[in-house]
């Protein structure tokens, strides 16, 4: 079974997995990835990138980069910047600049602005909410059963603020009217609202499919992404084969005018696990 699942990919075009964290590659509860293990193993023996997409913090996404075995580039908070390994590409990576170890894209609001913008609309306006940076580690970890360690990993925001919002679906769509004619946007996960600047997972994505087509000239691409939440839309749009990894609850996210979306019968790591392993057969 092996060599057939293997020898799907050197058949096909050029493969790049596009992927969203939790609820998708990762179990959305206790942030395991047993299931995926194996087949992430026979990904990088036949050198397909996976790609992490998520609103988590570049720091969060080292740590499951190195705990997975990866060393693709990533995407970190909702499409706030695309992080690319030096080695990775031949030919020069224009509108990247050289971060440590990265070539780095920052198509994101620093986090100072939408700290301040945040603060700023609850002072004004009294919006019943909370945002990460007045949550103490302790707090991170009650509202996402984090170990202490990774909550501290979740609050080195750079790009993103995610938040809790306690009021109703009007006054959302008020504030997301005032933070709008700011330039920010507001976008749904799995736990939180996210404030961001005006990028997207889509966006990123959409980058980084360019900068792989620049170096393999004479090959054709074919881009699958996962995800499971509102804020993987963007992402799911700008890929060959979108796959909508089922949630916990036994819904799916909804992707609208697109005829190729696949749906996962299981859900998180194992639908993850479950879908890529159809793909690659078929």
């Amino acid at each position: 079974m092996k060599d057939s699942w293997m020898g799907t990919i050197y058949n096909m075009k050029k493969t790049i997995i596009f992927t969203d964290l939790d609820g998708t590659l990762i179990d959305h509860d206790t942030y395991r990835f047993d299931q995926v293990e194996e087949t992430l193993k026979r990904l990088k023996e036949g050198a397909v990138p996976v790609i992490i997409c998520s609103s988590k913090t570049r720091a969060e996404i080292e740590a499951y980069r190195t705990s997975m075995g990866l060393d693709d580039p990533f995407i970190a908070e909702n499409g706030g910047a695309i992080f690319v390994p030096q080695a990775t590409f031949d030919s020069k990576a224009e509108g990247f600049v050289k971060k440590g170890s990265y070539l780095v894209m920052e198509l994101g609001k620093p986090y100072d602005v939408l700290h301040n913008a945040l603060t700023r609309m609850k002072a004004k306006e009294g919006f019943h909410m909370t945002g990460f940076s007045e949550m103490t580690i302790e707090q991170i970890v009650q509202h996402t059963s984090l170990p202490v360690a990774d909550a501290r990993l979740a609050a080195m925001r750079e790009y993103s603020e995610p938040f809790l919002f306690f009021e109703n679906q009007e006054r959302l769509r008020f504030l997301k009217k005032l933070l709008r004619e700011q330039g920010l946007q507001i976008t749904k996960g799995g736990r939180f609202y996210h404030l961001t600047g005006n990028n997207d997972k889509g966006k990123a994505v959409e980058i980084l499919r360019k900068l792989y087509a620049q170096n393999h000239t004479g090959t054709s691409l074919f881009t699958i992404g996962l995800g499971d939440s509102a804020n993987d839309i963007p992402m799911l749009e700008n890929v060959d084969l979108p796959v909508i990894i089922r949630k916990k609850t036994g819904r799916w996210e909804i992707l609208k005018g697109n005829d190729s979306v696949m749906y996962s019968d299981k859900a998180g790591p194992k639908g993850w696990a479950e879908s890529i392993d159809r793909i690659l057969k078929s």
